[in-house]
């Protein structure tokens, strides 16, 4: 929302999201909070952290601030994140065909045989369309310089894909 710059501005295209959200007083923001979190508390939106010793269920984490992303912005993070997956999906193939990136040295075999989800049955398996990533939950951040990166690539269950409609409502 804020520019790198280290002002209080907002950025140009969060301008509507700003006049919105500061003609709320506190209190109505507050009501629009907890109006969320029962919400999403009768609709199971909900998560366990079973490190926690209590092992209770806790409300989804939502901000209401939307993520606003001009159209040359998104063009270009989804650009990338198509150039990323298609790469996921050369990796698992490489690795589960030829291993190439074994045999080339560039990744250790016992990496790739001691990973938690390699599948040595799937050796030589030709799958639909070499595609192997039918789901991704790529997690996006912003760095110093204001431009995207990705954290981590969640491929087998990617955490958060079950909300995605449930904050939409």
């Amino acid at each position: 929302m804020f520019p790198q710059s280290g002002t209080n501005a907002v950025r140009e295209h969060y301008g509507s999201v700003r006049r919105r959200f500061t003609s709320y007083s506190e209190e109505d923001f507050q009501k629009k909070q907890s109006a969320i979190d029962r919400a999403f508390v009768e609709h199971g939106v909900t998560f366990t952290v079973y490190s926690d010793d209590q092992g209770t269920e806790r409300i989804f984490p939502f901000d209401p601030f939307p993520r606003v992303i001009p159209s040359e912005e998104w063009t270009l993070v989804e650009q990338g994140l198509i150039q990323r997956i298609t790469a996921l999906n050369l990796f698992l193939h490489d690795i589960y065909h030829e291993a190439r990136i074994v045999a080339d040295g560039v990744i250790p075999a016992y990496f790739v045989e001691s990973a938690a989800h390699y599948r040595p049955e799937l050796k030589g398996l030709d799958v639909p369309g070499d595609v192997y990533v039918h789901i991704c939950g790529s997690d996006l951040i912003r760095d110093q310089n204001g431009c995207y990166v990705v954290l981590e690539d969640n491929l087998r269950c990617p955490s958060g894909v079950s909300y995605v409609l449930e904050n939409r409502e």
